[in-house]
Protein backbone atom coordinates (compact mmCIF):
# COMPACT_ATOMS: atom_id res chain seq x y z
CA UNK A 1 0.00 0.00 0.00
CA UNK A 2 1.30 3.25 -0.41
CA UNK A 3 0.25 6.83 1.16
CA UNK A 4 1.50 9.98 -0.02
CA UNK A 5 1.00 13.91 0.46
CA UNK A 6 0.98 16.46 -2.27
CA UNK A 7 1.59 19.90 -1.09
CA UNK A 8 2.86 23.09 -2.27
CA UNK A 9 6.14 24.01 -2.76
CA UNK A 10 8.68 21.75 -5.12
CA UNK A 11 7.96 18.54 -4.83
CA UNK A 12 8.83 15.61 -7.00
CA UNK A 13 6.21 12.36 -7.99
CA UNK A 14 6.95 9.01 -8.37
CA UNK A 15 4.65 8.07 -10.46
CA UNK A 16 5.49 6.70 -14.21
CA UNK A 17 2.33 7.91 -16.08
CA UNK A 18 1.99 5.55 -19.61
CA UNK A 19 -0.58 5.98 -22.59
CA UNK A 20 -3.53 5.18 -21.88
CA UNK A 21 -3.92 1.34 -22.50
CA UNK A 22 -7.15 0.73 -20.60
CA UNK A 23 -10.13 2.06 -19.06
CA UNK A 24 -9.97 4.20 -15.95
CA UNK A 25 -13.31 4.55 -13.84
CA UNK A 26 -14.03 6.00 -10.26
CA UNK A 27 -15.90 7.30 -8.10
CA UNK A 28 -16.71 10.52 -6.02
CA UNK A 29 -16.08 10.65 -2.21
CA UNK A 30 -17.11 12.64 0.57
CA UNK A 31 -13.95 14.90 0.34
CA UNK A 32 -12.08 13.13 -2.48
CA UNK A 33 -12.10 11.01 -4.91
CA UNK A 34 -11.36 6.97 -5.98
CA UNK A 35 -9.74 6.21 -9.65
CA UNK A 36 -9.27 2.94 -10.59
CA UNK A 37 -7.03 1.04 -13.23
CA UNK A 38 -7.04 -2.47 -13.38
CA UNK A 39 -4.65 -3.29 -11.35
CA UNK A 40 -4.55 -0.50 -8.41
CA UNK A 41 -6.73 1.83 -7.13
CA UNK A 42 -5.86 5.34 -6.04
CA UNK A 43 -7.71 7.36 -3.35
CA UNK A 44 -6.97 11.35 -2.87
CA UNK A 45 -8.85 13.69 -0.60
CA UNK A 46 -8.47 16.94 1.07
CA UNK A 47 -7.78 16.88 4.81
CA UNK A 48 -9.33 18.69 7.15
CA UNK A 49 -6.78 19.76 9.22
CA UNK A 50 -4.96 21.78 6.74
CA UNK A 51 -6.51 21.49 3.65
CA UNK A 52 -3.69 19.59 1.94
CA UNK A 53 -4.43 16.55 -0.71
CA UNK A 54 -3.60 13.54 0.62
CA UNK A 55 -3.23 10.79 -1.23
CA UNK A 56 -3.42 6.61 -0.85
CA UNK A 57 -2.97 3.78 -3.20
CA UNK A 58 -3.64 -0.27 -3.26
CA UNK A 59 -3.25 -3.12 -5.52
CA UNK A 60 -5.93 -5.40 -7.18
CA UNK A 61 -5.74 -8.41 -8.53
CA UNK A 62 -7.69 -8.76 -11.48
CA UNK A 63 -9.93 -12.10 -11.29
CA UNK A 64 -8.21 -15.05 -13.50
CA UNK A 65 -11.96 -16.71 -13.56
CA UNK A 66 -13.30 -17.56 -16.97
CA UNK A 67 -16.46 -16.51 -15.90
CA UNK A 68 -14.97 -12.59 -15.85
CA UNK A 69 -14.87 -13.72 -19.51
CA UNK A 70 -18.09 -14.80 -20.32
CA UNK A 71 -20.46 -12.10 -21.40
CA UNK A 72 -23.42 -11.30 -18.98
CA UNK A 73 -21.89 -13.34 -16.25
CA UNK A 74 -19.06 -10.49 -16.10
CA UNK A 75 -21.43 -7.89 -15.14
CA UNK A 76 -22.44 -9.50 -11.89
CA UNK A 77 -18.90 -10.21 -11.05
CA UNK A 78 -18.18 -6.47 -12.34
CA UNK A 79 -20.47 -4.82 -9.81
CA UNK A 80 -19.33 -7.33 -7.11
CA UNK A 81 -15.99 -5.86 -7.50
CA UNK A 82 -16.80 -2.36 -7.90
CA UNK A 83 -18.88 -2.53 -4.53
CA UNK A 84 -16.30 -4.35 -2.58
CA UNK A 85 -13.62 -1.33 -3.60
CA UNK A 86 -15.75 1.55 -3.05
CA UNK A 87 -16.32 0.45 0.55
CA UNK A 88 -12.47 0.25 1.01
CA UNK A 89 -11.71 3.26 -0.98
CA UNK A 90 -14.66 4.93 1.52
CA UNK A 91 -12.88 3.71 4.38
CA UNK A 92 -9.50 4.92 3.25
CA UNK A 93 -10.85 8.15 2.45
CA UNK A 94 -12.61 9.22 5.66
CA UNK A 95 -9.61 7.90 7.76
CA UNK A 96 -6.72 10.54 5.89
CA UNK A 97 -9.03 13.06 6.17
CA UNK A 98 -9.53 12.76 9.47
CA UNK A 99 -6.07 12.13 10.46
CA UNK A 100 -3.73 14.62 12.08
CA UNK A 101 -0.65 16.18 9.91
CA UNK A 102 2.49 13.57 10.46
CA UNK A 103 5.29 16.10 12.33
CA UNK A 104 7.71 16.68 10.17
CA UNK A 105 10.88 14.67 10.37
CA UNK A 106 8.87 12.21 12.27
CA UNK A 107 8.78 8.95 9.32
CA UNK A 108 6.85 6.56 11.82
CA UNK A 109 3.28 6.33 10.95
CA UNK A 110 1.55 4.39 13.76
CA UNK A 111 -0.63 1.09 12.22
CA UNK A 112 -4.39 1.34 12.32
CA UNK A 113 -5.37 -0.58 15.40
CA UNK A 114 -8.45 -1.96 13.69
CA UNK A 115 -11.98 -1.53 14.53
CA UNK A 116 -11.87 -4.61 16.95
CA UNK A 117 -15.05 -7.39 17.20
CA UNK A 118 -17.96 -5.26 17.91
CA UNK A 119 -16.26 -2.69 15.35
CA UNK A 120 -16.82 -5.30 12.89
CA UNK A 121 -20.15 -6.39 14.42
CA UNK A 122 -21.39 -3.01 13.97
CA UNK A 123 -20.38 -2.06 10.08
CA UNK A 124 -21.88 -5.61 9.48
CA UNK A 125 -25.34 -4.48 11.08
CA UNK A 126 -25.34 -0.80 9.23
CA UNK A 127 -24.66 -2.87 5.68
CA UNK A 128 -27.59 -5.36 6.29
CA UNK A 129 -29.75 -2.75 7.48
CA UNK A 130 -28.79 0.04 4.61
CA UNK A 131 -29.13 -3.35 2.17
CA UNK A 132 -32.68 -3.81 3.74
CA UNK A 133 -34.04 -0.24 3.42
CA UNK A 134 -32.50 -0.20 -0.22
CA UNK A 135 -34.42 -3.31 -1.05
CA UNK A 136 -37.81 -1.61 0.84
CA UNK A 137 -36.94 1.45 -0.78
CA UNK A 138 -36.09 0.72 -4.44
CA UNK A 139 -37.54 -2.25 -5.48
CA UNK A 140 -40.77 -3.05 -2.85
CA UNK A 141 -41.42 0.65 -2.69
CA UNK A 142 -42.54 0.91 -6.67
CA UNK A 143 -44.40 -1.85 -6.64
CA UNK A 144 -46.76 -1.24 -4.36
CA UNK A 145 -46.96 1.98 -5.16
CA UNK A 146 -47.61 1.06 -9.22
CA UNK A 147 -50.13 -2.24 -7.93
CA UNK A 148 -52.24 0.40 -5.24
CA UNK A 149 -52.64 2.76 -8.34
CA UNK A 150 -54.86 -0.07 -9.98
CA UNK A 151 -51.84 -0.18 -13.05
CA UNK A 152 -51.60 -3.87 -14.45
CA UNK A 153 -50.05 -5.11 -17.62
CA UNK A 154 -47.25 -3.40 -19.71
CA UNK A 155 -48.83 0.46 -18.02
CA UNK A 156 -47.22 -1.37 -14.40
CA UNK A 157 -43.84 -2.74 -15.41
CA UNK A 158 -43.14 0.58 -17.69
CA UNK A 159 -44.28 2.62 -14.44
CA UNK A 160 -42.50 0.43 -11.42
CA UNK A 161 -39.81 1.20 -13.52
CA UNK A 162 -39.97 4.79 -13.62
CA UNK A 163 -40.76 5.15 -10.06
CA UNK A 164 -38.31 3.45 -9.00
CA UNK A 165 -35.97 5.48 -11.61
CA UNK A 166 -37.55 8.18 -10.30
CA UNK A 167 -37.36 8.10 -6.56
CA UNK A 168 -33.10 7.49 -6.81
CA UNK A 169 -33.00 10.96 -9.41
CA UNK A 170 -35.47 12.78 -6.83
CA UNK A 171 -33.32 11.75 -3.83
CA UNK A 172 -30.47 12.78 -5.73
CA UNK A 173 -32.22 16.01 -6.58
CA UNK A 174 -33.28 16.88 -2.88
CA UNK A 175 -29.63 15.76 -1.37
CA UNK A 176 -28.17 18.33 -4.09
CA UNK A 177 -29.71 21.01 -2.13
CA UNK A 178 -27.25 20.51 0.69
CA UNK A 179 -23.62 21.88 0.33
CA UNK A 180 -21.93 18.45 1.73
CA UNK A 181 -23.37 16.61 -1.29
CA UNK A 182 -23.01 19.70 -3.23
CA UNK A 183 -19.64 19.16 -2.84
CA UNK A 184 -19.91 15.22 -3.62
CA UNK A 185 -21.51 15.93 -6.72
CA UNK A 186 -18.68 18.59 -8.02
CA UNK A 187 -16.13 15.58 -7.73
CA UNK A 188 -18.14 13.91 -9.40
CA UNK A 189 -17.93 16.11 -12.29
CA UNK A 190 -13.72 16.21 -11.67
CA UNK A 191 -13.46 12.58 -11.73
CA UNK A 192 -14.99 12.76 -15.20
CA UNK A 193 -13.39 15.23 -16.52
CA UNK A 194 -9.72 14.07 -14.84
CA UNK A 195 -10.54 10.51 -16.83
CA UNK A 196 -11.40 11.80 -20.12
CA UNK A 197 -8.24 13.97 -20.26
CA UNK A 198 -6.40 10.70 -19.93
CA UNK A 199 -8.30 8.97 -21.85
CA UNK A 200 -7.72 12.32 -24.84
CA UNK A 201 -3.98 11.73 -24.26
CA UNK A 202 -4.09 15.46 -22.66
CA UNK A 203 -1.28 16.04 -19.45
CA UNK A 204 -3.79 14.89 -16.03
CA UNK A 205 -3.70 18.49 -14.93
CA UNK A 206 -6.63 20.57 -13.62
CA UNK A 207 -5.81 23.00 -15.88
CA UNK A 208 -6.16 20.49 -18.89
CA UNK A 209 -9.08 18.29 -17.32
CA UNK A 210 -11.34 22.00 -17.17
CA UNK A 211 -11.47 21.75 -20.86
CA UNK A 212 -13.30 18.37 -20.70
CA UNK A 213 -16.98 17.16 -20.27
CA UNK A 214 -18.29 16.63 -16.80
CA UNK A 215 -20.31 14.16 -18.53
CA UNK A 216 -19.19 10.51 -19.20
CA UNK A 217 -20.68 7.52 -20.90
CA UNK A 218 -19.51 4.94 -18.63
CA UNK A 219 -20.93 6.42 -15.58
CA UNK A 220 -22.69 4.56 -13.01
CA UNK A 221 -25.62 6.94 -13.31
CA UNK A 222 -26.28 5.92 -16.90
CA UNK A 223 -26.09 2.52 -15.73
CA UNK A 224 -28.72 2.95 -13.44
CA UNK A 225 -30.49 4.41 -16.65
CA UNK A 226 -30.05 1.33 -18.53
CA UNK A 227 -30.82 -0.80 -15.85
CA UNK A 228 -34.41 0.58 -15.48
CA UNK A 229 -35.29 0.11 -19.56
CA UNK A 230 -33.58 -3.44 -19.33
CA UNK A 231 -35.83 -3.93 -16.08
CA UNK A 232 -38.83 -2.75 -18.43
CA UNK A 233 -38.05 -5.65 -20.68
CA UNK A 234 -37.54 -8.59 -18.45
CA UNK A 235 -39.75 -8.56 -15.64
CA UNK A 236 -42.28 -7.65 -18.39
CA UNK A 237 -41.35 -11.16 -20.48
CA UNK A 238 -41.78 -12.67 -16.79
CA UNK A 239 -45.49 -11.01 -16.41
CA UNK A 240 -46.31 -12.21 -19.71
CA UNK A 241 -45.21 -15.91 -19.24
CA UNK A 242 -46.47 -16.56 -15.60
CA UNK A 243 -49.53 -13.92 -15.36
CA UNK A 244 -48.59 -13.99 -11.81
CA UNK A 245 -49.88 -10.77 -10.40
CA UNK A 246 -49.59 -11.04 -6.64
CA UNK A 247 -47.25 -9.32 -4.14
CA UNK A 248 -45.07 -12.25 -3.34
CA UNK A 249 -44.29 -12.89 -7.01
CA UNK A 250 -43.91 -9.51 -7.96
CA UNK A 251 -41.16 -8.87 -5.27
CA UNK A 252 -39.50 -12.69 -5.58
CA UNK A 253 -39.35 -11.74 -9.78
CA UNK A 254 -37.72 -8.43 -8.29
CA UNK A 255 -34.70 -10.01 -5.97
CA UNK A 256 -34.18 -12.78 -8.15
CA UNK A 257 -34.29 -11.43 -11.74
CA UNK A 258 -32.28 -8.23 -10.34
CA UNK A 259 -28.71 -9.95 -11.39
CA UNK A 260 -30.06 -10.81 -14.69
CA UNK A 261 -31.00 -7.30 -15.13
CA UNK A 262 -27.57 -5.75 -13.83
CA UNK A 263 -25.81 -8.71 -15.96
CA UNK A 264 -27.75 -7.35 -19.31
CA UNK A 265 -28.00 -3.59 -18.44
CA UNK A 266 -23.53 -3.88 -17.77
CA UNK A 267 -23.45 -5.24 -21.70
CA UNK A 268 -25.82 -3.15 -23.38
CA UNK A 269 -23.63 0.07 -21.23
CA UNK A 270 -20.35 -1.51 -21.94
CA UNK A 271 -21.02 -1.22 -26.06
CA UNK A 272 -22.61 2.20 -25.50
CA UNK A 273 -19.30 3.33 -23.75
CA UNK A 274 -17.49 1.76 -26.63
CA UNK A 275 -19.35 3.44 -29.20
CA UNK A 276 -20.32 6.83 -27.40
CA UNK A 277 -19.29 8.29 -30.77
CA UNK A 278 -20.58 5.78 -33.67
CA UNK A 279 -23.68 4.19 -34.10
CA UNK A 280 -24.96 2.96 -30.89
CA UNK A 281 -24.22 6.90 -28.88
CA UNK A 282 -27.85 6.94 -28.42
CA UNK A 283 -28.05 4.34 -25.82
CA UNK A 284 -25.78 6.36 -23.76
CA UNK A 285 -28.19 9.99 -24.58
CA UNK A 286 -30.56 9.13 -21.26
CA UNK A 287 -27.40 8.58 -18.85
CA UNK A 288 -25.82 11.95 -20.03
CA UNK A 289 -28.69 13.54 -19.77
CA UNK A 290 -28.98 11.69 -16.12
CA UNK A 291 -25.72 13.02 -15.17
CA UNK A 292 -27.25 16.53 -15.15
CA UNK A 293 -28.31 15.60 -11.71
CA UNK A 294 -25.51 13.74 -10.30
CA UNK A 295 -22.91 15.79 -11.09
CA UNK A 296 -21.79 19.44 -10.92
CA UNK A 297 -19.31 21.98 -12.58
CA UNK A 298 -16.00 21.65 -10.70
CA UNK A 299 -13.65 24.14 -9.50
CA UNK A 300 -9.82 24.14 -10.00
CA UNK A 301 -10.04 22.76 -5.88
CA UNK A 302 -11.92 19.52 -6.53
CA UNK A 303 -9.84 19.00 -10.09
CA UNK A 304 -6.57 18.82 -8.31
CA UNK A 305 -7.80 15.97 -5.72
CA UNK A 306 -9.16 14.20 -9.18
CA UNK A 307 -6.05 14.31 -11.03
CA UNK A 308 -3.79 13.64 -7.54
CA UNK A 309 -6.38 10.59 -7.14
CA UNK A 310 -5.21 9.47 -10.58
CA UNK A 311 -1.83 9.86 -10.27
CA UNK A 312 -1.99 7.61 -7.88
CA UNK A 313 -3.85 4.75 -9.80
CA UNK A 314 -1.10 5.07 -12.18
CA UNK A 315 1.77 5.54 -9.91
CA UNK A 316 4.40 2.34 -10.25
CA UNK A 317 4.41 0.87 -6.69
CA UNK A 318 7.63 1.91 -4.25
CA UNK A 319 8.39 -1.92 -4.48
CA UNK A 320 9.12 -2.34 -8.28
CA UNK A 321 10.62 0.90 -8.20
CA UNK A 322 13.05 0.02 -5.94
CA UNK A 323 14.38 -2.38 -7.85
CA UNK A 324 15.37 -0.36 -10.76
CA UNK A 325 18.99 0.83 -10.04
CA UNK A 326 19.59 4.71 -10.34
CA UNK A 327 22.91 4.35 -11.89
CA UNK A 328 20.74 3.40 -15.30
CA UNK A 329 19.11 7.00 -15.69
CA UNK A 330 20.16 10.24 -16.74
CA UNK A 331 19.80 12.78 -14.35
CA UNK A 332 17.18 15.74 -15.09
CA UNK A 333 19.82 17.73 -15.57
CA UNK A 334 21.17 16.37 -18.51
CA UNK A 335 19.52 17.69 -21.49
CA UNK A 336 21.53 16.24 -23.82
CA UNK A 337 20.07 13.21 -25.75
CA UNK A 338 16.66 11.97 -25.47
CA UNK A 339 15.12 10.80 -22.44
CA UNK A 340 15.96 7.20 -21.92
CA UNK A 341 13.40 4.22 -21.61
CA UNK A 342 13.75 1.54 -19.55
CA UNK A 343 11.60 -1.38 -18.33
CA UNK A 344 10.73 -2.10 -14.87
CA UNK A 345 10.15 -5.52 -13.77
CA UNK A 346 6.39 -6.21 -14.51
CA UNK A 347 5.58 -2.68 -15.90
CA UNK A 348 6.82 -0.61 -19.22
CA UNK A 349 8.08 2.70 -18.59
CA UNK A 350 7.56 5.02 -21.56
CA UNK A 351 9.96 6.97 -23.12
CA UNK A 352 9.20 10.19 -21.26
CA UNK A 353 6.73 11.17 -18.26
CA UNK A 354 3.26 11.56 -19.49
CA UNK A 355 2.66 14.91 -18.24
CA UNK A 356 5.86 16.90 -19.23
CA UNK A 357 9.35 16.44 -17.63
CA UNK A 358 12.40 13.99 -17.80
CA UNK A 359 13.25 10.38 -15.90
CA UNK A 360 15.16 11.48 -12.77
CA UNK A 361 17.21 10.11 -9.81
CA UNK A 362 16.02 10.41 -6.23
CA UNK A 363 17.26 9.74 -2.65
CA UNK A 364 19.31 6.14 -2.61
CA UNK A 365 19.18 6.27 -6.72
CA UNK A 366 15.52 5.39 -7.08
CA UNK A 367 13.26 5.86 -10.27
CA UNK A 368 11.19 9.10 -9.88
CA UNK A 369 9.73 10.92 -13.01
CA UNK A 370 9.77 14.98 -12.70
CA UNK A 371 6.64 16.29 -13.65
CA UNK A 372 6.40 19.59 -13.64
CA UNK A 373 2.77 20.05 -15.60
CA UNK A 374 1.13 17.93 -13.24
CA UNK A 375 2.69 19.38 -9.86
CA UNK A 376 2.38 22.89 -11.07
CA UNK A 377 -1.44 22.52 -11.33
CA UNK A 378 -2.02 20.20 -8.49
CA UNK A 379 0.15 20.84 -6.22
CA UNK A 380 0.77 24.83 -6.88
CA UNK A 381 4.18 24.33 -7.58
CA UNK A 382 6.16 25.79 -10.72
CA UNK A 383 8.12 22.96 -11.25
Amino acid sequence: MAHGLTGGGTGISRAVDQEPTGTVGGSALPGGVMMRTRDRVGVAVRREEDGEIVTESFELTPSSSRWMRLPLARGVFAIRSAVSTGQRSMAISERLRWEERVAEGDEEREEDEGVGFWGKVAIGAGALLGAGLQIAAFRIGPIVIAKEAGLEGAAFIIADAMIRLGLLLGMLLLLSAFRPFRKILKYHGAEHKAIAAYEAGAPVTAAAAAAFSRFHPRCGTSFLVVSAMVSIVVYGAVLAVTGVFTYPALIATRLIGAPVVTAIAFEIQRQASRHAEGRLRFLSWPGMWAQKLTTAPPSPEELEVACAALDAALTVPEEVVDEVPGDSLRPASDASGPPVALTAPGRALGPEPRSGGVWDTGPGGHLVARRWGCLRAVCGSER
